[in-house]
């Protein structure tokens, strides 16, 4: 084919020369410049083609691999024909249609190469994205080999060592590399920390932080019974006679019970709250739910519509505090007998008392005399 070319270069040549001759024109050697590449560039796509042809064979389908060659083929056989025509052609043309021809025939050329050099490199080069997989683990691989510094098992040999347990042979293998930087590690870190802990003293120990966490955990319990105070009611109201509660509970007393109650809650016209003896309960949840409720057949209001559950509670534990406390002037017992239970056994007053039992028997005049009599005369 490179022998057609040339010889169909040679009569291009011949016929590109009559026709500058006959036009007479200085610039006559641009057509022998255009014919001179257009017949390089043959030869590259030849060349191409050919390559182009043999790696298709090599590395496509056989589909493929048919109609690569058969591509390959056409376009050089294309390429002589064109060549051939073009000589036909020339002939009657002037210089300057005769160049146009020219870099007609060229730039076709330059777009097959083009195209020949898409598919080489589809072909031949693998894709960026299987490169880079193969390097990544690769990269991996190299990385896992230096951190664990096996010997590989046909190596062995070399790091074998005398000592023989009953055909258990010892290799004398090194330390991994992860291992020995994990040791270093940690005499560096043993390093801060009795800097920090033992010499500048900038860290609590142990010791310390559980004084620190437990100075917090009462500022907490103080700041969640402020919040939780007023959410206390009968059900969960327990007696603590704490002096700051019976204070308040006091002052709250001297501000709206004595007018009932009187000042050491002796009774007036409300009764005593300084005995054993209740109409509605002695225990310390009965007293906080009289003082929330009120009694209104009795002309006691309900406090809960003005005392606070908190405010309530310190009254009730105030009043509580009071039982055997016999102030002078005391008012006659009404009621019933209230006891406390011992301790660890539940306290059974009006309130938790089955509903079919029977009352108690509220104490008369007639059976309070002989007691009367007896206080009169010690």
């Amino acid at each position: 084919m490179v022998s057609q070319l040339a010889a169909q270069a040679a009569d291009t040549a011949s016929v590109v020369a009559v026709s500058g001759a006959a036009s007479g024109s200085s610039n006559s050697y641009i057509p022998w410049l255009l014919v001179s590449t257009a017949v390089a560039l043959a030869i590259v796509i030849l060349f191409m083609g050919s390559l182009l042809g043999k790696v298709a064979l090599l590395k496509m389908k056989d589909s493929a691999k048919t109609i690569a060659l058969a591509v390959s083929m056409f376009s050089a056989a294309s390429l002589m024909a064109a060549g051939a025509d073009t000589q036909s052609g020339f002939r009657g043309f002037s210089s300057f249609e005769l160049n146009m021809i020219l870099l007609g025939v060229i730039l076709m050329e330059v777009l097959i190469i083009l195209y020949f050099a898409y598919w080489l490199k589809a072909i031949v080069l693998p894709k960026k994205s299987e490169v880079t997989e193969e390097a990544k683990v690769s990269a991996i691989a190299q990385w896992w080999d230096k951190m664990n510094n096996s010997v590989a098992v046909e190596k062995e040999k070399d790091v074998q060592l005398d000592h023989d347990y009953d055909g258990i042979k010892e290799l004398d293998n090194a330390l991994p590399p992860w291992w020995v930087y994990g040791f270093y590690l940690t005499i560096i870190f043993s390093g801060i920390y009795i800097w920090r802990y033992h010499i500048s003293h900038t860290a609590p120990l142990q010791v310390e932080e559980l004084k620190i966490d437990l100075a917090k955990a009462e500022i907490m319990q103080a700041e969640y019974n402020k919040l939780s105070a007023n959410k206390v009611d009968e059900n969960s109201i327990e007696y603590n006679p704490d002096a700051a509660i019976l204070a308040d509970g006091q002052a709250i007393f001297k501000k709206n019970c004595v007018a009932c109650h009187g000042d050491n809650a002796q009774g007036i016209s409300g009764p005593n709250l300084t005995d054993e003896y209740w109409k509605h309960g002695g225990s310390i949840k009965n007293i906080f739910k009289t003082i929330k409720l009120g009694v209104p057949s009795m002309g006691m209001i309900a406090w809960g519509e003005t005392l606070t559950p908190k405010e309530m509670a310190s009254v009730a534990t105030y009043v509580k505090s009071l039982n055997g406390s016999n102030p002078a002037n005391a008012k006659a017992p009404e009621g019933e007998l209230y006891k406390e239970e011992a301790a660890g056994a539940p306290a059974q007053d009006s309130a938790s008392a089955p509903a079919n039992a029977a009352p108690a028997a509220t104490p008369t005049s007639a059976s309070l005399a002989p007691a009367k009599a007896a206080v009169a005369k010690n």
